[in-house]
């Protein structure tokens, strides 16, 4: 076992190395491009009669780096005020009332009039515009124009399809943009009718109007889904493309395809946060805030798509009202030392393999301690070792179909012992001693510390593992995020019932079996009742997709964040840490019935201390500083609970003063048992 130990230690050391590695690229990366949504905002001048120049002036003041820009359709072009569109039917109703001009006339009596929408350009560019874009997203057989003075293009379909397809960006309204003093973020569209050679030539077409840019694509699909999304990545990656990856945490929300273009474009990639308007206009400025804060600081977002809020309160102007929101969201990131301009793409860590196969013996080895842990020692080094070399040509075998799986598989590994291992060798042994409620205390408080410190080693071996490029960009995720919550408790209860032998010689899982053939009594309902309700709750706020917060619990993240930064996590600073303080206390004053449950209660605070470790587009610095900052809190929270019992139980008579060494345990005892 002493061999298993040292391996993993060289596992945990291994995993160090990475964590230093991956915090001088995250340290780098510290730049933040702010992105007004052009349409949200023009909207915003228009229905508030304020000039645009002076609006985009002011957002520039404020802090707004870049622009998004939507790709023309008809329906964009018409509310521009730079086309004309009338379909068959309407050609024909203007003709009978003798609205029609006569040039247009003859297109009435065309055989194809009823199945086609006629497009009339008011200048050369919107004109360009339908031509190419209709000709490459349809094919040249369905453009044709059909008269020259005035110009008119004929596209053969029906209107409501027509209209709202893609037909490339107009290079002026770019110019325009760059000319105010922003870089420009295109916004462009799938189309499905799309083949390889078109679509290569709308990207190319893309390119006329700059290279290098930033590409967030509108509606439910990128370009290319679904079949031509590597032809799609080649196009973008060739013109020096980046691809903006809007975050969403909804399976069912997330663009189609996205995934599949993220790995291609690999590592040309940038996050994005942004608040949909119907979200923003229920929310106020300060939330919208806190969201925007959190996504920089805490999962390495580095492009903020920002929208005005259309609903504000009354009497207020909402032109100021939005030029001070965004002024301190900028101030916020400011304040958070980042830096505003262009997003360039989350470098790729550059690690020897040395290192991940270290990192994969040491979970390993931590794997098979916990089994001589359970055992009681009972293994022996031969079998031990066959099983470690098994579990590596099994781990070999797998990392050669799919190492993504087998980061997966040995990260959870590591998640599920390390925790456990880690609670069981912090807990008091052997007889109760006679302390006062101080030293109780100390000591229970330094073995938290030290039970927390193995705990967080086991968070860097499973951050290790995870360190590569998908994980840290979020395309991947912490495989078995609930079962990495709830398996430790059980996992802990194993060993401390191991532990105890029972006379009958039982293993700790057929003494587990056989308690449920006992009779229930009310109580034990109850308990199992509440212990039940518990656990679920556990599970229902683990994983991204979890259950609301309350108001005051919000109100309390708040507050924390605002004074600590890096925010604690609920489940360890108020209910794990605490919990585990007051269990090993009770072993310490000989109460192991009310230690138990305490010590289980409190490897909550441990799986959830290594599964921060598992977020792996929180920066690690982040991850150590919440850690230690839970620690403290949780350590807090811990004293002024045992002070307040030790004085009630003081009171009541249930512990002596020190110097009297057998009353505590056998007063407690008296008083707990049934």
């Amino acid at each position: 076992m002493r061999v298993l130990a040292l391996l993993t230690l060289l596992g945990i050391l291994a995993s160090l190395a990475v964590a230093w590695e991956r915090h001088g690229v995250e340290a780098s990366y510290r730049t933040v491009e702010v992105v007004a949504d052009s349409e949200s905002w023009q909207l915003l001048a228009r229905r508030e009669g304020v000039e645009e120049v002076e609006l985009w002036r002011a957002l520039r003041e404020a802090g707004v780096t870049s622009v998004a820009v939507y790709e023309q359709t008809l329906r964009r072009l018409q509310d521009a005020g730079r086309i004309a569109v009338l379909d068959g039917p309407e050609l024909r109703a203007q003709a009978r009332s003798g609205r029609l001009p006569s040039a247009l006339v003859p297109l009435t009596r065309r055989p194809d009039v009823l199945r086609a929408v006629y497009a009339l350009p008011l200048d050369p560019e919107a004109a360009a515009l339908v031509v190419q874009g209709f000709r490459n997203a349809l094919g040249d057989h369905r453009v044709r124009a059909v008269l020259r003075d005035p110009p008119v293009y004929e596209v053969l379909g029906w209107r409501k399809d027509l209209e709202e397809i893609g037909l490339g960006f107009s290079p002026a309204e770019v110019r325009r943009w760059e000319q105010r003093g922003f870089r420009v973020v295109l916004r462009p569209r799938n189309v499905r009718t799309l083949d390889a050679e078109r679509l290569r030539e709308r990207v190319r077409a893309y390119g006329r109007v700059g290279r290098g840019l930033t590409f967030i694509f509108e509606g439910v699909e990128v370009l290319g889904y679904e079949r031509l999304i590597p032809q799609a990545a080649e196009a973008l990656r060739e013109m020096g493309g980046i691809y903006g990856r809007v975050e969403v945490l909804a399976a069912a929300r997330r663009m189609r395809g996205e995934q599949a273009l993220a790995t291609r474009m690999r590592p040309r990639v940038v996050r994005v946060f942004s608040i949909g308007q119907d979200e923003l206009d229920r929310m106020d400025p300060e939330t919208a805030r806190d969201r925007f804060r959190r996504a920089v600081r805490e999962r390495n977002l580095r492009i903020l798509y920002v929208r005005p809020f259309h609903s504000v309160p009354g009497g207020v102007d909402p032109v100021a009202y939005n030029l001070r929101y965004v002024r301190e969201v900028v101030a916020d990131l400011r304040a958070a030392g980042f830096r505003l301009g262009p997003a360039p793409p989350l470098p790729v860590p550059r690690l020897p393999r040395f290192l991940l196969y270290g990192s994969v013996l040491g979970a390993l080895s931590a794997g098979i301690l916990f089994v001589g842990a359970l055992t009681r020692n009972a293994l022996s080094p031969i079998p031990a070792v066959v099983l470690a070399g098994v579990g590596g040509v099994v781990l070999l075998g797998l990392g050669q179909i799919s190492e993504v799986w087998m980061r997966k598989l040995v990260s959870l590994l590591g998640a599920v012992v390390i925790p456990p291992l880690a609670v069981h060798a912090g807990i008091p042994r052997g007889a109760s001693r006679t302390l006062g409620g101080g030293r109780v205390l100390l000591e229970a408080g330094a073995r938290l510390w030290l039970i927390s410190l193995g705990s967080t080693a086991g968070g860097f071996l499973v951050a290790a593992l995870l360190t590569d490029w998908p994980f840290l960009m979020a395309f991947e995720v912490f495989f078995g995020v609930k079962i990495a919550a709830i398996l430790p408790l059980i996992l802990v209860l194993l060993l401390e019932l191991a532990e105890h032998k029972a006379p009958s010689g039982d293993p700790p899982w057929q003494r587990l079996w056989r308690a449920l053939d006992r009779p229930l009594s009310l109580r034990t309902a109850l308990a199992l009742v509440v212990l039940g309700s518990a656990g679920l709750l556990l599970l229902l706020r683990t994983g991204n997709v979890s259950l609301p917060m309350l108001s005051l619990e919000e109100r309390l993240r708040t507050a924390l964040e605002e004074t600590l930064v890096a925010r604690p996590r609920t489940k360890e600073y108020l209910v794990g840490h605490p919990a585990l303080l007051l269990g090993i206390a009770a072993y310490l004053v000989g109460a192991p019935r009310w230690g138990l449950p305490l010590v289980v209660a409190g490897t909550i605070g441990q799986a959830g201390l290594v599964n921060s470790f598992a977020h792996l587009h929180t920066p690690v610095l982040y991850t150590v500083w919440r850690t230690a900052n839970g620690l403290v809190l949780g350590t807090l929270v811990g004293t002024v609970a045992w002070t307040v019992g030790w004085i009630l139980l003081r009171t009541q008579g249930l512990l002596p003063a020190p110097g009297h060494p057998t009353v505590p345990r056998a007063a407690i005892r008296e008083e707990i048992s049934p």
